[in-house]
């Protein structure tokens, strides 16, 4: 399985972390240059997944995102 990643566009220190399955984790907090968004990370697995579960459930408490791959550049404000 694939590692997948979304960006969580706040600028509220937002308690997603109640909104996602146990497959899905908060990788960064803070990491655009408001201060805000999140980065979350996580596998699919059976019906938890990114597009059908996780992002409606976070657009549901008004938190919208967007899956991010590597290469996108706010993952470099993501520590190690």
């Amino acid at each position: 399985m694939q590692m997948r990643y979304a960006l969580i566009h706040t600028t509220a220190v937002a308690p997603i972390d109640a909104y996602l399955p146990e497959n899905y984790s908060v990788l960064a907090r803070g990491v655009n240059d408001y201060g805000g968004g999140i980065v979350i990370e996580g596998r699919d697995v059976a019906g938890w997944t990114l597009h059908e579960y996780v992002l409606p459930r976070l657009a549901s408490g008004l938190y919208f995102g967007e899956e991010i791959d590597l290469s996108h550049p706010i993952m470099k404000s993501v520590p190690a």
